[in-house]
Formats: structure tokens, sequence, C-alpha cells
């Protein structure tokens, strides 16, 4: 009976404690995420890789930044105003902001930042999206840039241009820059101060650890980051398996079903800006033939591979605009699986079946012998399922495709560079604003650019240079319609599936609100307000 007081007693006090506290976040712990690709440098104008921009994002601030629904809002600006010709942007910088090493941050670092981007002979990736921007201040805390003519997708940039500290890197002249130690070493703005990295014996950085930024507008309530970069994807998956880390970032939806412990941790499917497509070379003795171009786009099943491969974690791609973004449209139409219409089309073209069941023809009068209608398709290792697939759906119709599968590296290297293939599967990425410039205009046919197809279209360049002056988001919607439907003619590539990215983390982590990803680093946009430890207060 006394036993049965002492627990109805410690029954009611702790559903009065409990009645009368509240939980509460409180800074402390540490995250542990893994990363499938390591890092280059952590300097956000050398930034090559999605591991770097990852980096960059936490230790440095941008003047803008896009938030979980992936709008624009202040980083490093408080605000900002568009002038009515809308050429001049005026930036007022936000006051009190500190360098992680206690320096005063100012308007002079914005400008030596861009002004460093602008030079050739430092090399940034990021050069072309500052050309012709000329940048002045006018005190302190205020930054004016001014286009040479309208470009609606420029507001973007504010966003990927992490800003670097003037007093450290001014000393450093061009031919040092990316050999630097603060590469390594960084000193930013951002929510979380740089502490260690660590190494292989081959030089790969496979760890980096940071920890929260005291000084930081709104402090971050996590303590401590750690960030460990594997080989493979898949390799990161086994690592979540074995409880080394606390979260990941899988590119598609393919090595989903292989994570284990899916109950005990959030699961986020977010609609990417990402379009993967089979790539063809329109300089190509074969591809250059809009027939056959048109015969592998019929032949290409793309229902079966977002539901084998994907597992509906992402959507059909009708055209080079990701789906449901400015330019795409329900009226426009992609290709349908049509086996017995890409054959047609073959065989109207004058291609006949050898022995083999291998459509051939002679290219050229002059020619003696027929060709096989063969092509080889590079790609990566992580997605060589689905190019296996596609090999099998051309070996249906009578065209033989060879494989190469290389790793990133080499896929960047020797083959993004050179534009040394016949076709290539690849995902292509935009950031917020829809800007195809970049991939389909012809003047991006040579390195750096991203044309992949070595596709030129008078038409197509014209509707892509005005886009870019059009501010207005339903007049420039109209014309990447345009843009779409004259791409989608001429067939230049296969269109496949816009993928999902998935984030898991465990539920240890809380207070993660993500609904779309323009980009994977801005997973990381509010990681200040994310948590673990809690304790109970008084209401």
């Amino acid at each position: 009976f006394s036993v049965i007081i002492l627990f109805s007693i410690s029954f009611l006090v702790g559903n009065f404690y409990r009645g009368q506290t509240k939980t509460v976040s409180v800074f402390g712990g540490t995250y542990v995420e893994a990363v499938s690709e390591s890092p280059h440098n952590l300097n956000p104008l050398l930034s090559t890789n999605d591991s770097d921009r990852d980096l960059s994002r936490l230790i440095f601030s941008s003047l803008l930044k896009y938030n979980e629904k992936s709008e624009l809002v202040p980083d490093l600006a408080a605000s900002y105003a568009l002038s009515k010709d809308e050429k001049t942007y005026t930036l007022k910088l936000k006051e009190g902001v500190r360098w992680h090493d206690g320096e005063p941050f100012n308007a002079e670092d914005v400008v030596f930042t861009i002004s460093t981007v602008q030079n050739p002979e430092y090399n940034s990736p990021l050069r072309t999206s500052w050309q012709g921007v000329k940048i002045e201040t006018s005190d302190k805390n205020t930054v004016i840039l001014t286009l040479k003519t309208p470009y609606g997708a420029f507001i973007e940039n504010l966003a990927l241009l992490g800003i670097l500290p003037k007093h450290v890197w001014s000393k450093v002249i061009p031919q040092n820059f990316p050999l630097a130690d603060f590469n390594l070493k960084p000193i930013g703005t951002g929510p979380y101060r740089f502490v260690k990295l660590q190494k292989d014996s081959l030089g790969r950085i496979i760890s980096v650890n940071l920890t929260a930024n005291s000084d930081y507008f709104s402090p971050p309530l996590i303590k401590n980051l750690v960030f460990k970069f594997y080989l493979s994807e898949e390799e990161a998956v086994s690592a979540f398996n074995r409880k080394e880390v606390d979260g990941l970032l899988l590119q598609t939806a393919q090595n989903k079903n292989q994570l284990r412990g899916l109950s005990s941790s959030s699961v986020f499917s977010l609609p990417s800006l990402r379009v993967y497509a089979l790539f063809l070379n329109t300089d190509d003795p074969i591809l250059k033939d809009q027939n056959v171009r048109l015969a592998i786009n019929y032949a290409v099943n793309r229902e079966e591979l977002l539901n084998k491969l994907l597992d509906n974690e992402g959507k059909i791609a009708v055209g080079p605009i990701p789906p449901g973004t400015p330019g795409s449209s329900p009226d426009i139409y992609g290709y349908d699986f049509d086996p017995k219409k890409a054959q047609e089309i073959l065989e109207k073209a004058g291609w006949v079946k050898n022995e083999h069941g291998i459509y051939t023809k002679k290219l050229n009068k002059k020619d003696k012998e027929a060709t096989s209608l063969k092509l080889t398709i590079v790609t990566a290792k992580s997605i060589q399922l689905i190019t296996v697939l596609i090999r099998d759906y051309l070996k249906n119709i009578g065209i033989e495709a060879d494989l190469k599968i290389v790793s990133l590296g080499e896929l960047q290297q020797n083959y993004l560079r050179t534009k040394n293939y016949s076709a290539i599967l690849i995902g292509e990425s935009y950031t917020g604003s829809i800007d195809p410039y970049v991939f389909w205009h012809g003047a991006a046919i040579k390195d750096p650019g991203l044309n992949l197809s070595l596709y030129n279209n008078r038409k197509v360049n014209k509707i892509l240079e005005d886009a870019r002056q059009i501010t207005d988001p339903v007049k420039r919607a109209q014309k990447l319609e345009g843009f779409q439907k004259l791409v989608l003619g001429d067939a230049p590539a296969v269109f496949l599936y816009s993928p999902n990215y998935i984030y898991v983390v465990k539920n240890t982590i809380k207070n993660i609100n993500l609904f779309n990803l323009a980009i994977p680093s801005n997973r990381f946009s509010k990681i200040n307000e994310w948590y673990i430890d809690t304790e109970r207060v008084w209401r």
C-alpha cells in the first residue's frame, strides 16, 4: 500500500512538472554528415563541386541566400533596390558583422571579392557571371552594382558568391591564389567557423570539422559539425548503416532502398532543378542526322526509367527545362515510347538492318561500305544502370551502343571539357533562375561552355539572348517556352527525368524544414535553427 502511495505521488508530481514546464532547444551537440565526394578547397571563388559549395555555404556568407523554399532572402545584405532601367542594384549591408578572426566586415570586402572574380588571372569558375559588372561603394555599408544591359537572372549571382575577407586575401598574388593556405584554413562570416581538416596518405580530404560562430547574427544551436567524405554514394550509405554518421544527401533515389534505420530518421524527398539527358553530339557523322536523333528519342522508355531506377522520386523531363519551372508548360510535349515509330523513321531515311539486326547505311555516295548505326555512350559510374537500360532500348530497335563508364574526375577532364564523345549521359543543374544560355547557346560549345550537344541554332540563340534581358517573369517564361519547342523539334538530346534529392537525417537532429533544393548546399540555409540538445524550463 505504501509503494502504491509513493508511486501515485511521484506520478502526480511528474505530471505537474510536465504541465508547468516546456521543452526548449539549447546550444550543444554534434552533427555528422556523410558526403560522397571530397572537397578540393574551401574557397567559394574556386568551388568546383557540391562538397566545395556545401562547406563554403557554412563558412562564408553571400550578399543574398536561398531559404528552405529556394526563395532569395538577405544574408550579408540587409536590403537591395533595383533602378527603373533595371541595370543598377543598390545593396545596403548589415552592420556589426565580423569575420571569424574578429575583424569588421564592410563594403570593401565585397568590392575586393567581385574584382577578384572578374580578374582572369584568378581563373574563378564564376567569372563569366560577373563580366561587365561595374562595382562601386558610396559608404562602408553600401554597394552599387551596375550592368551594361538588364539581365533577369543576375540577382541569383548575389546568392552564389561567397564573400572573401580583403584583409586576408589582398596580399596573395593571383599565381598563388589556388595554392594559399587560406584555401584550407578559411576565414568567413558564416554560421560556422573552420576548426580542422584531415587528409589521407594520398592527399584527399577525408573529414572537415566546424564549430558554431557565436558572432553570427543568429548563432547556431548545434555546437559542432563534422563532414566525412567518401569515394562514392554507396560508401556513404554504408557509413550511415554502420551508424558512423547522422545524415547524408542522395543525388537520386537509386540508393535509398539500401539505407537501414529509416524509421528513426527524417526522409526529405526534395524536387530539384536538374535535368538528366543523353546528349547527342550533333557534329558526329551519324548523329548529325536528325532522323537518327528522333529515332533514339522514340526508342527510350522514360516511364520505366523513373519507376524502376528512381522509385518515382522525380518527374519525367519533357525537355531541357525542369518540370514545373518557368518555360515548362502542359502544352509542350516530348517523345512517347514508340519503338515501332523509331524503326519507321530510320527505314524511311534509308537505314537497312544487317544480318545481326543492326541498321546500316552508306553515309556518303563515295562510301564503298555501309556504316553501322553505332554509338558510344559515356557516363559516370553512379548512373551506369540507367545507361545499361538505354543500351537495351537502342538494341531493341537496331542501334548498337557501347558503354564507357568513368569516374567523375575523368568525365570532367577528358569529356566535358573536350566534347570528345558521340553521346554522353549526365545531369544539368540550374540554380534559381532558369537560364538555359550556358547549356544551349552556340557560344557555349567551347570550353568552359556546357553546350554538351554542340547544338547551334540561330533562332534558339536569339531567344536565349532576348530572354536574359527580360525581367518580367511572365514574358520571360513565354520566351523560354518557344526555346523549348525549338530544341525538342531538333532533338539534340534525349531528355529523361528530373530526379528528387533524398536527404536523410536521424531524428535526433530537430527543426529541419526543407521543401525543395535549387542547389544541394541550400539544405544548410537555416542550419542555425537546427538543434540536438534540449532542456525543460518553467512556462
